[in-house]
Parts: structure tokens; C-alpha cells; sequence
């Protein structure tokens, strides 16, 4: 990313936030173009274009688990094995997967776009 300066040397911060919007949001219209051309993997392109516009208005997101930052904060819904079920605003990819261990499944939605990913006992 190219650093832009004031007229005095000192980093220019609105530029380079403006550049990173501009680049996210050619990022989420990219995705929506996917969910359109791929109708297999469509509610995945979704998701991640819903995580980029809500990165785009408000920043990362902050794992509710391990509080690392998060760029595509999705919600997730973890169905225990336990039974208990359980729900989250935002978990980080190494959360989301040590949360699947402990999961019947997790469910990944924003309006009608869901993506279920099933323990990997039910795989087999």
C-alpha cells in the first residue's frame, strides 16, 4: 500500500483509510459478483460480502473468545455436543475451528445466507 504525506512529511491517515475502504469495498462488490456466478457456493460468497460491509461501516470485529481483531466478523451459532447452544457475534478462524471440536455443528448466518459446517465425526 502506498503511504500518502502532508505537504509537512507526516503520514496522510485519511488517505490511507480511504484507500482501505475504497479496496474493501471492490473486495465486497467482487464478492457479490461471485454469489452470482457460483450459485453452488453462493450463501459463502454472501457471508463474506455481509463481513466486508460491516468492516467497511464499523472496522474489525474482536473475537469473543481470544479478542484478536477480525476483519469478516460473521455470527456463528454453535450447537454443542453437550446440547447447549450457543451464540457469537464474532470468533476469530482458530476459535471458529477449536469451537467446531467442541460442536455438533456451527451455523454461520445472516438473513436467508446460512452455511452449516458439521463436526468432523459426521463425516466419516
Amino acid at each position: 500500500m502506498m503511504l500518502m504525506t502532508t505537504d509537512d512529511g507526516r503520514a496522510d491517515v485519511n488517505t490511507e483509510k480511504s484507500q482501505e475502504r475504497k479496496s474493501a469495498l471492490q473486495e465486497y462488490f467482487g464478492l457479490l459478483d461471485s454469489a452470482t456466478r457460483d450459485p453452488q457456493n453462493r450463501d459463502i460468497w454472501l457471508l463474506r460480502a455481509w463481513g466486508v460491509m460491516h468492516y467497511i461501516q464499523g472496522g474489525a470485529g474482536h473475537c469473543q473468545h481470544c479478542q484478536q481483531a477480525v476483519r469478516l466478523a460473521i455470527p456463528i451459532t454453535a450447537e454443542r455436543l453437550t446440547g447447549e447452544t450457543l451464540q457469537y457475534s464474532c470468533l476469530c478462524p482458530t476459535c471458529t475451528f477449536l469451537e467446531l471440536k467442541q460442536s455438533k455443528r456451527i451455523i454461520m448466518q445472516v438473513g436467508d445466507a446460512r452455511v452449516e459446517y458439521p463436526h468432523e465425526d459426521s463425516l466419516s
